[in-house]
């Protein structure tokens, strides 16, 4: 039952040699965020890792760098800084785009430094409401296009379904959150010797995620920086304390997922 959305590197390959990896990919729901996210800003824009999961299990997984669209421009919000500290609330959509990273995990949202400059901004953030989904782009020629009853049951009863699991507070839902934060506060190309200092999960905890977030949510995410630290620091089994993160992210969400699909049986 789980099939597409677990799909192995194996499998992607043999698709990708088929050209049924042309096909549009799954519509997949964002996390809601509880609070912004901020992104990170240099010379060449402003980005930051959303969570996402998957609403179509009959689909193929995105390939990394697949692009996405929101399907309701109203979910996400962009919140932004200006100099003189007035803050900026805008319909993020015309202003940033989204690609796939991890699978159905993780999309990238980013916005070019041009348009930060454009808007007069020096900080930008992204709000994510509850119930927001992403479609895949369009493209010519594809041999199985999304129909609209798949888009319309995507989006429709499992994406309400899906809120259950993904945006309401409960322990994996504000763990997956919590820890996507960490994540986006760690250099993305680089380790740091601070890293592992602890202020990663210090910060985390002071956010409005964390404030929001169910107890339980916070301990598990807690745990997780905890054993990254020993897997980066001690036993040296990953490189950086972002891989750690991004893996037990990602397995977090793939066994939310399970459950989320299982949940259907009734649909």
């Amino acid at each position: 039952m789980y099939r597409a959305c677990l799909l192995t590197a194996a499998t992607v390959a043999m698709w990708l040699a088929t050209g049924s990896a042309l096909a549009a990919p799954q519509i997949l729901g964002i996390v809601a965020s509880n609070g912004v996210l901020p992104l990170t800003c240099a010379e060449d824009g402003c980005h930051a890792d959303l969570s996402t999961f998957c609403l179509q299990q009959p689909r193929a997984n995105p390939e990394v760098g697949q692009r996405y669209e929101l399907a309701d421009a109203d979910k996400v919000t962009l919140v932004g800084t200006k100099a003189n500290g007035e803050t900026v609330r805008l319909p993020a959509a015309p202003f940033i785009t989204f690609a796939s990273t991890r699978g159905f995990t993780s999309v990238e949202v980013t916005m070019p430094a041009q348009t930060m400059a454009q808007l007069g901004l020096t900080a930008v953030g992204v709000e994510v409401a509850r119930e927001a989904s992403l479609v895949p782009a369009a493209v010519a020629n594809d041999p199985d296009p999304q129909s609209s009853d798949e888009v319309a049951l995507a989006l429709g009863a499992y994406r309400r379904q899906g809120s259950k699991f993904f945006d309401q507070s409960s322990e994996a839902a504000d763990a997956i959150r919590l820890t996507n934060r960490m994540i986006n506060d760690l250099p993305k190309h680089q380790r740091l010797a601070t890293d592992t200092d602890g202020h990663l999960i210090d910060g985390t905890l002071t956010s409005e995620a964390a404030m929001l977030a169910d107890p339980a949510g916070i301990t598990l995410a807690r745990n997780y920086h905890d054993t990254c630290i020993v897997k980066v620091d001690v036993t040296h089994h990953i490189d950086s304390m972002r891989s750690c993160l991004q893996g037990t992210h990602d397995r977090l969400v793939t066994n939310t997922n399970i459950d989320f699909w299982r949940s259907l049986s009734s649909y």
